[in-house]
């Protein structure tokens, strides 16, 4: 199939998802309610960053033996939220609770436990999107969001120092962080990053997104957030409930196949955990903001336009984030089919960072960029990678 017609596929079955109304609705499990149905202790939190965003966080303190060891936060990637870090019994949340850690799962403004506090105003009450202000980019969730909670999960633990892993997005937003204010370098202890997503030089969706650039940036104008529904817990309730069906199922396998850009033996548990949690909604901006880093190929703030980046940076073109600043020790693993953060541009990544320790690149399985999280053959190599490093 050519990647046109893979792209085509995705924005018909977006759409369906999105406009979908004749389902019976069927309640999925969250974050939260995983990580106790699998009978691991649950706290759960409320952040407020200086730019006064909500957050929620939740925390597996321990896997029942009430030994509290070294915080990690782990950091989900773009349409999902904390639930792909505790959606089975083998991921990655888990993994790290039974090793040890004391587990902190992020939700990023407008997804997850996050947007929960935030849409609804009390019990009973109906959600409304608009409490959430989609006014953000990758650069407020690095140099707001995570500076927030990196300090609350600190002064929670009294530990001065905690482990960061970052899957996709998540690696994005800790490098913001990290090199706009580097003075938090010391406070992590060390860097995971699984599929970082900074640049796409040779990924091929730089050449959908440079010849359609101006149709998506139309579609993301005239939006708050992307995909725009709503009620994204409703819709992702109806989307996991069709895909419930037999007759549907393999379709579902199929929407996944496309994403993913490799065909893979997914058991039927994963479909239904995928369709669970995705697609969750992501701010417009943010999207603009990962656009110009396609469009322009360099990992910078973001473009105001001359006017706004004078007012903003004093400077004409926005700054490059200075990757060198990224001095935590880190980690790095990704698929050598990853389609999204192809081996070359991780390569290119990797060069820029003056702490790396190791890069590891799956190639015992075939799996592409959500099957690191989602393929259980897959998420079983990256989630001994992760748990080995952050345990040396």
């Amino acid at each position: 199939m050519q990647l046109l017609g893979k792209f085509q596929i995705i924005f018909v079955l977006l759409s369906c998802v999105i406009f979908l109304n004749a389902c019976d609705y069927v309640t999925c499990l969250n974050a939260s309610q995983r990580i106790e149905g699998f009978g691991y202790p649950l706290e759960t939190y409320e952040v407020w960053t200086d730019d006064r965003a909500h957050l929620g966080l939740e925390r597996i303190p321990h896997n029942g033996n009430k030994v509290i060891g070294r915080p990690v936060l782990l950091m989900h990637g773009m349409f999902s939220d904390s639930v792909v870090f505790a959606a089975q019994n083998s991921s990655l949340g888990f993994v790290l609770s039974d090793a040890g850690f004391d587990v902190w799962l992020y939700n990023s403004r407008g997804t997850g436990l996050s947007r929960t506090l935030s849409i609804y105003k009390g019990p009973g009450s109906l959600p409304n999107m608009n409490r959430v202000s989609w006014d953000f980019s990758f650069h407020e969730l690095g140099v707001y969001d995570l500076t927030a909670v990196i300090d609350f999960i600190l002064k929670k633990t009294e530990y001065s120092k905690l482990d960061i892993v970052g899957y996709s997005l998540g690696a994005t937003v800790a490098f913001v962080c990290l090199s706009d204010k580097p003075e938090y370098n010391d406070k992590v202890n060390k860097l995971a990053l699984i599929a970082p997503a900074t640049n796409f030089k040779t990924s091929p969706v730089t050449a959908i997104a440079k010849q359609f650039s101006e149709i998506v940036l139309i579609i993301l104008n005239g939006l708050d957030f992307f995909p725009f529904t709503v009620d994204p817990d409703t819709t992702l309730s109806k989307l996991r409930n069709m895909c419930a069906n037999e007759s549907v199922l393999m379709s579902c396998k199929r929407f996944i196949d496309v994403l993913d850009g490799v065909v893979l033996p997914i058991d039927n548990n994963s479909v239904l955990d995928f369709a669970a949690a995705f697609p969750q909604p992501v701010s417009s901006k943010l999207l603009k903001h990962y656009l110009q880093v396609v469009m322009k190929d360099k990992f910078s703030h973001y473009d105001y336009g001359t006017s706004g980046n004078l007012l903003r940076y004093n400077k004409i073109m926005p700054p490059e984030y200075n990757l060198s600043k990224v001095t935590v020790p880190t980690f790095v693993i990704n698929s050598k089919a990853d389609y999204l953060s192809t081996p070359k541009d991780v390569k290119r990544l990797t060069n820029l960072l003056p702490n790396i320790k190791e890069v590891s690149y799956i190639d015992q399985v075939q799996g592409g960029h959500l099957s690191v999280v989602i393929n259980p053959n897959t998420r079983e190599i990256v989630n001994s990678f992760i748990a080995t490093k952050l345990l040396d």
